[in-house]
């Protein structure tokens, strides 16, 4: 930490900032071994963290200074969603305005977008630029799936095509044969364009690690690989699965909240009771989504029949996962049925803690994991010099319980802050707008 707070002030003797933001008198949680440091002070220039020193270092000599008091409160790096959606080219801008600022409400800076629409390239832009509220964006190409692809050769143009284009990975879908998975796996591969998503069934958990998928999302495949949708997975089935996926270094990002409520099984488990779909119903952040698109949630919980016994063995892989440093990080699938931008990651934590991760293990995979897959990219999830100002300020201590991050006084995402009143003022209007 010496070394940090004389690097952190080399930047201030040696940048005079224009527009900077510090925080004050906070306590710094490292992200990775979740310790904390007291009585800090964080220097934001533009979209870049500039400097970390102690409290008592001089402020940088600026006339356009912001000061954001940490007293008693907890700073982290913001939340990552690894598999999240973004509005298409045909929403109108008020709603593609609407979800982009949700997923900030909840805290989450950056969104791995996992279905492309080329008209998010300009949407990306227009966060950069400043001209619109939301969080960063990686995006995934158009799916790659048994109905965009009927042949080895549609599957290879593709694939170059979409990483010509400047996609940030290419998403995999269901339906694609042995064959053509491979020849786009061989082709990504080549051209160094990460590929993930789903497992197609005819590849398979273990062909696709082999083959250098990046993600598996959903966790596909690796139920029906055990067995887990018939019996309870013994502690060897769990060894064999975390052996095969440390080994290709493939990340996993779960999806559990999502997954576990709707999607455990092929539906052969008990219908959710009527408290269940009601609490689902009831929860607060669904004030966001408009009366038609929640009455349709409904009528999909009502309808749904998960499966007891595979939520049970998920619930267990993740845990093995998480104990044996296994490559996770976070994502939800929103938006999706009863997961609201932003607010799903809330949901996913929740999840993770009834897994029994601990509050450590949620904030990394929460925020330094999803720096570390996107190390090519960009610096984040992390709190250092020259990192991007991705940042959360919380009321309370996550390491005491990881629902604690979802108490927050006020996000920063690439250097713009956002409030806990700007936040709720904002949220207010657009249930505003839905209420009726």
């Amino acid at each position: 930490m010496r070394a940090l707070i004389a690097l952190g002030l080399s930047f201030l003797i040696t940048l005079h900032c224009s527009a900077t933001t510090v925080f004050t008198n906070v306590t710094i949680i490292d992200e990775v071994s979740g310790k904390a440091i007291d009585r800090m002070a964080v220097h934001v220039e533009g979209d870049r963290i500039i400097a970390v020193t102690s409290d008592a270092a001089p402020r940088p000599f600026t006339e356009d200074l912001t000061i954001i008091d940490g007293t008693g409160k907890f700073l982290i790096p913001g939340l990552t969603e690894m598999h999240g959606h973004l509005p298409p080219a045909s929403w109108d801008k008020e709603q593609t305005e609407e979800t982009l600022f949700l997923y900030l409400a909840g805290g989450v800076t950056t969104v791995r977008g996992m279905l492309g629409d080329p008209g998010q390239f300009a949407m990306r832009d227009r966060i950069s630029s400043g001209e619109i509220a939301g969080p960063t964006l990686y995006l995934a190409a158009p799916s790659l799936n048994g109905n965009s692809v009927n042949s080895v050769e549609e599957g290879v143009e593709k694939t170059k095509r979409y990483a010509a284009a400047g996609w940030d990975l290419q998403k995999i879908h269901p339906g694609l044969t042995q064959a053509e998975y491979d020849a786009i796996a061989t082709t990504a591969n080549d051209l160094g364009y990460p590929f993930g998503g789903h497992v197609p069934a005819d590849v398979g958990i273990e062909r696709a690690l082999k083959a250098g998928q990046i993600s598996v999302d959903h966790m596909d495949g690796y139920i029906g690989w055990l067995g887990g949708d018939t019996r309870e997975l013994t502690a060897e089935d769990l060894a064999r699965a975390v052996t095969i996926t440390k080994e290709s270094g493939t990340w996993v990002v779960p999806t559990q909240a999502l997954f576990n409520t709707f999607y455990s099984g092929t539906g052969n488990g008990d219908a959710l009771t009527d408290t269940e779909v009601q609490k689902l119903t009831d929860r607060p952040e669904n004030a966001y989504i408009p009366k038609a698109a929640l009455e349709r949630w409904r009528q999909t919980a009502i309808a749904a029949r998960p499966s007891a016994l595979v939520t049970k063995n998920r619930q267990r892989l993740l845990k093995a996962f998480g104990d044996a440093g296994v490559n996770l990080a976070m994502g939800s699938d929103a938006p999706q049925t009863f997961s609201v931008p932003g607010f799903s990651i809330w949901r996913e934590i929740e999840v993770m803690i009834d897994a029994g991760l601990t509050p450590a293990q949620i904030l990394e995979i929460g925020t330094a994991a999803p720096g570390r897959y996107f190390s090519d990219k960009d610096s984040f999830g992390t709190i250092k010099p020259g990192a991007r100002a991705d940042l959360i300020l919380l009321d309370a201590d996550p390491r005491e319980d990881a629902l604690n991050l979802t108490k927050q006084a006020g996000v920063m995402a690439a250097g713009r802050w956002y409030s806990r009143a700007d936040i709720d003022k904002r949220l207010e209007a657009i249930a505003a707008r839905y209420a009726d």
